[in-house]
């Protein structure tokens, strides 16, 4: 999967996608990386105590986005970045 990373949330790379003039669908990578697109690199979510979840984030390099994680309790909640992150499949 190919993405930007805009205020810290991960946005997908749409397909088709319109590169000057036309409409690609099914772009190479080398055409979704001189769109400004990354490579995204998910990770394993690391083991937790009870009463803590581990939430996604995601980080961004000169070559890639990968997903990292922090140590919070459980609210019992998921917020809106968790909920698009299972939606997506980047997450279990």
């Amino acid at each position: 999967m190919y993405a930007k990373l805009i205020s810290g949330n991960l946005h997908p790379a749409p397909n088709p996608i319109y590169i000057d003039p036309w409409w690609v669908g099914n772009p190479t990578p080398e055409m979704l990386i001189a769109e400004g697109y990354k490579p995204v690199r998910y990770t394993t979510p690391p083991e937790t105590q009870p009463g803590y979840i581990a939430v996604p984030e995601w980080e961004e390099t000169k070559e890639e986005i990968v997903q990292t994680w922090t140590i919070e309790q459980d609210s019992g909640e998921i917020d809106d970045s968790e909920a698009l992150n299972i939606i997506l499949g980047g997450s279990e």
